[in-house]
């Protein structure tokens, strides 16, 4: 026995001396991802994939609800589309939270991975500047929905570990998003190569520049009623830098799953199953008698009336048929509306729905920022004198691209010149001698433009004011009776994160519905 331990030190102190130089090298984590084994491009690909996707519980079931786009009869708060009257479901308030910091799915967890792989890698630069200008869309987003949030300690656990990141307030946040696009886009160089996992704009350095001071506009623009100098100073420059100039500069996504055999891409995408369900939230009467009481050409494309909503067969466009659910109702108060026709064996799918096959597509587009919210946020702009330019001008652009985009959902879906310039005849630019009539109407054109994309349809409403909309005061509802402001944080983060979430509250206020992030003053 003496004699085998004796072996054994030896070979102990043997290997010991003959590997000395190498130790650190067989201390490395092999299974550990390093920029060079490991393509952050991949990371990258994936926070696209998922953080545009659609967000069914916040985006859908509860902002476009609150911009009365759409309704619903629902009235527990426990079905989708509970944002149609201001009450509380857990899982839709929480929605978009969890879906941005989930470590696998998220977004925003794989985006600071290929952040921090890709950074100060001069082969990497372009990566690594598009992946800073898509960390702006994730988190204005966020923020614009919860107010304060963690953003510059998030998802560094891993390498800082700090497990419990501060909520930064919306002020810094804004602050540092435009700083981080300004010094990103300006760093963008086409010399440097593509970045062929872009599945945005397949690394095309001159959109991306664009996607960039698209952002930078839509940023400053939210600024206007909190800090409107600040507010100019960043719009001239995302102005000048130059944004958007045709609808092919559209960012979206489109989903890669055309027949729906891929199980998990149509989970992941749960915004398709809520619309193509059974039972799908009804277009607002408040959006569709907008579309109808100026003949607008999108109406036709974008509502249908499926009076067995399980069979697509049942689907009528018939516009004489059609109609508009009025918000605030449910299954037993909608029939003393006027609007309700008791003798239609229909019940509550009596009212119109969304086309499902223009906005249903399995492989349909996620339209993050488009050009024609980018044209008529120019033409308040250049209302309120901030650029140069004729506001009628970008106001027809505006108009032109939100209706020449539905054929990005669906390629029958055209709606012509002739079409377009009929209706901009009948609906003519109010002009710039009474600007808060310009404002309502520029604005209640970007509501219109924004349709399907809920989070930014509500952070503009909150931000000008338009369209004017009437508050719902349903039973039990969380603002008692006025217009939402923001959502709930996760119920978990007073416990997962108490000192932090504490500190929030008593920053930015009560943790409810009513109380206004930073840039929404009064």
């Amino acid at each position: 026995m003496k004699k085998i331990l004796s072996l054994l030190l030896a070979s102990g102190v043997m290997l010991m001396s003959g590997c000395d130089g190498d130790f650190e090298e067989l201390n490395k984590d092999p299974n550990a991802a390093t920029a060079e084994i490991f393509n952050p491009a991949y990371l990258f690909t994936s926070s696209q994939l998922f953080s545009s996707r659609g967000d069914n519980g916040t985006s859908l079931h509860y902002a476009e609800p609150f911009v009365q786009q759409f309704a619903t009869l629902s009235d527990a708060g426990t079905f989708d589309f509970f944002g149609d009257k201001y009450v509380y479901n857990k899982g839709g308030s929480e929605s978009l939270w969890k879906n941005t910091f989930n470590p696998g799915t998220g977004g925003s967890k794989l985006l600071e991975d290929a952040l921090v792989l890709s950074k100060d890698k001069p082969e990497l630069s372009n990566l690594y500047n598009m992946a800073r200008i898509w960390k702006t869309l994730i988190y204005h987003r966020l923020t614009d929905m919860y107010g304060d949030v963690p953003y510059s300690e998030a998802n560094l656990g891993y390498y800082t570990q700090n497990y419990k990141p501060k909520y930064d307030t919306q002020k810094d946040i804004y602050y540092s998003m435009l700083s981080e696009l300004e010094d990103a886009i300006g760093k963008l160089d086409a010399s440097k190569g593509p970045v062929t996992a872009d599945i945005i704009y397949a690394g095309d350095v001159a959109k991306w520049k664009k996607f960039g001071y698209s952002l930078m506009l839509r940023l400053g623009m939210r600024l206007q009623k909190v800090e409107p100098a600040t507010a100019e100073a960043w719009v001239k420059k995302a102005f000048a830098g130059g944004v958007f100039t045709s609808v092919d500069d559209n960012a979206f996504v489109r989903f890669p799953d055309k027949t729906g055999a891929n199980q998990a891409l149509v989970n992941e995408d749960s915004w398709t199953l809520s619309v193509s369900g059974p039972n799908p939230g009804k277009i607002s009467a408040t959006f569709f008698n907008f579309l109808k009481s100026r003949n607008d050409p999108r109406l036709k494309y974008t509502v249908a009336v499926y009076t067995d909503p399980a069979k697509a067969s049942t689907k009528n466009t018939d516009p004489a048929i059609q109609k508009g659910m009025p918000n605030g109702f449910n299954l037993v108060t909608i029939k003393s509306d006027p609007s309700y026709d008791n003798s239609n064996p229909a019940g509550g799918h009596q009212y119109s729905g969304i086309n499902r096959d223009i906005y249903a597509k399995l492989d349909g587009p996620r339209m993050l920022i488009t050009y024609g919210e980018v044209q008529l946020m120019l033409a308040e702009a250049a209302v309120r004198g901030w650029i140069t330019g004729d506001a009628a001008a970008f106001y027809k652009n505006g108009v032109t691209g939100a209706m020449k985009n539905l054929a990005k959902y669906e390629a029958t879906a055209v709606i012509t010149d002739a079409e377009i310039n009929t209706y901009l005849t009948a609906n003519p630019f109010v002009g710039t001698a009474d600007k808060e009539k310009a404002y309502e109407q520029i604005n209640s054109q970007y509501w219109a433009a924004c349709f399907m994309n809920g989070l930014e349809a509500f952070a503009n409403v909150r931000r000008s004011g338009y369209p004017k909309l009437t508050p719902i005061n349903y039973p039990s509802n969380e603002t008692d009776g006025t217009y939402p402001r923001r959502l709930r944080y996760p119920e978990d983060e007073p416990v997962l994160n108490d000192v932090n979430y504490k500190a929030a509250v008593a920053r930015q206020g009560a943790d409810n519905f009513k109380t206004r992030v930073w840039w929404d003053k009064q």
